[in-house]
C-alpha cells in the first residue's frame, strides 16, 4: 500500500491470490455458509492489498451489471434514512444485501477467461460431489448429511436445505447440458454424452430424491433453455420435444411430483388466513405486503421496515411471528421497503444482467440465462438476495458469467484490428 502506483496498478501476485480465493469461494457455496462468509472476507482483503483501484474502476464502469449492483446496494443504504423500522434491523438488511457487491468483485477478478473457467469448474465439482452424496444417502443415511441430522425421512439433501439444493441442482443440470453442447461442437462426443448423462441424473435427483416444489419449476426452465439458446433448426425442436415428452411423463405417470403439485394447488385454494401451509403462508404474506405497498407506493417504509410494518397489519400475533422475517418474495420485499423505486431498481439490476449476458460466450450466456431465470422463479417464492447461501450464490455466479462482457466499442475495435491485420493505410 506504500507503493507509489498502489492506486493505479494492481500487484500481479496479490491479484492472483484474490482470484484463487474467488475460485475457492465459488467451490464453497454449495458446501457451507460459514466457509463462504470467511472466503468472501478473504477475497475482499486480498483485493484491497493488491491495489490498482483506478484500473479496477475502469473495468467496473464499462460493465452495466456491476454498476447496477452498486446502485442496488445504494438504494438500500439511502432507504435507511426514512425507515420506520429499528436502526439495527435496517443495518442488518443492508449488510445481507451488500453481498450483491460480489458481482463487482467477480467482474474485476474474472475478466481473464481461465479464471472464470476455474471458478465455474470449482462450483461444478462441488455440485457433482453433492449429487453423488445425495444418491449415496438414498441407500445409507450417513451422519454428515443434513437430512440425516434433521431426520427428514425419504429426503436426501446433503449440505443445504432441500430447496437450496434443488435450485442449485437445477442450474447444475442446465450447465451440464450447455457444456455438453460445447464439447459436441468441438468433436468430443464422449464428453458430451457424459454431460447429458450427468444432467439427467441431476434432474432425477430433483424430481425423486429431494423434496421441494420450487425445484420442479427451476428444473423445467434449466432443461428448456439450453436447447432453445444453443440449437438451431430441426435439432432445436427435436430436443425441446424430447424434454417436453419427458416432463409430461413425469407429470402424468410419477406419483410423488404429481402429488406435491396437487398439494400446492389445494393449499393455495384452501387458504383462509388460518391454516399455515407452505403455499398458504406465501399467499398471506403477499396479501399483507400488497396492502403495505398500497399505503406507501412510491418510496415504501424504508430499509429494514418490513418486520415492524408486517406485524402492524398481521391478523394475529402468531402470523406476526411466522411472517416478520421476509415475505418470501424478493419483489414484494423491496416493494414494502423501497416502494416502486426499489422494485424498479431490482428490475433494472435483472435487466442489466440480461443485457450483459447477451454479449458473452454462447456457453457462458446459456448458463447465465439459466441462472438468471432460476433467480426470477426463486424471487417469486422467496427472497434469495436476503438468504445466506442464495445471497452469495446468485451475485457470485452472475458476476462470474458477466465478467466475460466486452463493450460494443471494444468488440468493434477488436474486429477492425483483426480485419486489417497485415495491411497498411
Amino acid at each position: 500500500m506504500i507503493r507509489s502506483d498502489y492506486l493505479d496498478r494492481a500487484d500481479p501476485a496479490r491479484l492472483d491470490w484474490a482470484r484463487w480465493a474467488l475460485v475457492a469461494l465459488a467451490g464453497s457455496v454449495p458446501l457451507g455458509s460459514a466457509l463462504s462468509n470467511v472466503l468472501t472476507a478473504v477475497v475482499l482483503i486480498l483485493l484491497f492489498c493488491a491495489g490498482g483501484f483506478r484500473s479496477h474502476w475502469g473495468v467496473i464502469r464499462r460493465n452495466p451489471f456491476a454498476l447496477a449492483s452498486i446502485m442496488l446496494l445504494g438504494a438500500l443504504i439511502v432507504g435507511i434514512f426514512w425507515s420506520t423500522g429499528e436502526r439495527d434491523e435496517a443495518i442488518r438488511v443492508t449488510e445481507k444485501h451488500a453481498r450483491v457487491l460480489l458481482v463487482v468483485f467477480a467482474v474485476v477478478l474474472a475478466v481473464p477467461r481461465q479464471w472464470r473457467n476455474r471458478a465455474i469448474a470449482a462450483w461444478l465439482l462441488s455440485m457433482a460431489i453433492t449429487l453423488l452424496l445425495s444418491y449415496l444417502h438414498s441407500v445409507w443415511a450417513f451422519p454428515l448429511a443434513r437430512a440425516t441430522r434433521e431426520a427428514a425421512i425419504g429426503d436426501h439433501y446433503i449440505f443445504k436445505h432441500h430447496i437450496t439444493q434443488n435450485v442449485m441442482m437445477s442450474v447444475f443440470a442446465g450447465a451440464c447440458l450447455a457444456l455438453a453442447y460445447r464439447a459436441y461442437a468441438v468433436g468430443k462426443t464422449k464428453l458430451a454424452a457424459a454431460g447429458v448423462v450427468i444432467a439427467a441424473l441431476a434432474g432425477l435427483n430433483v424430481l425423486f430424491f429431494v423434496a421441494g416444489r420450487t425445484g420442479y419449476l427451476t428444473l423445467l426452465v434449466a432443461l428448456f433453455l439450453p436447447p432453445l439458446l444453443l440449437f438451431r433448426g430441426r435439432v432445436r425442436w427435436y430436443a425441446l420435444g424430447v424434454i417436453t415428452a419427458a416432463a409430461a411423463s413425469v407429470v402424468f405417470f410419477s406419483a410423488a411430483p404429481k402429488e406435491r403439485m396437487h398439494t400446492a394447488i389445494e393449499e393455495a385454494q384452501a387458504h383462509d388466513g388460518t391454516q399455515k401451509t407452505s403455499i398458504g403462508m406465501r399467499v398471506e404474506f403477499a396479501q399483507k405486503s400488497l396492502q403495505l405497498i398500497s399505503e406507501r407506493p412510491i418510496a415504501g417504509f424504508g430499509t429494514g421496515s418490513y418486520s415492524r410494518e408486517y406485524c402492524r397489519v398481521a391478523s394475529t400475533p402468531l402470523w406476526c411471528e411466522v411472517g416478520h422475517y421476509n415475505p418470501h418474495n424478493q419483489f414484494l420485499f423491496f416493494g414494502v421497503q423501497l416502494g416502486l423505486i426499489g422494485v424498479l431498481v431490482l428490475i433494472g439490476w435483472i435487466a442489466c444482467a440480461a443485457y450483459v449476458l447477451l454479449r458473452v460466450d454462447p456457453a457462458e450466456r446459456t448458463v447465465g440465462f439459466v441462472l438468471l431465470a432460476t433467480f426470477l422463479i426463486h424471487s417469486m417464492l422467496d427472497s434469495p438476495l436476503y438468504i445466506n447461501t442464495e445471497g452469495v450464490w446468485y451475485p457470485l455466479g452472475l458476476g462470474l458469467l458477466a465478467a466475460g462482457y466486452v463493450p460494443a466499442s471494444k468488440r468493434l475495435t477488436s474486429a477492425l484490428t483483426r480485419s486489417t491485420e497485415g495491411h497498411s493505410g
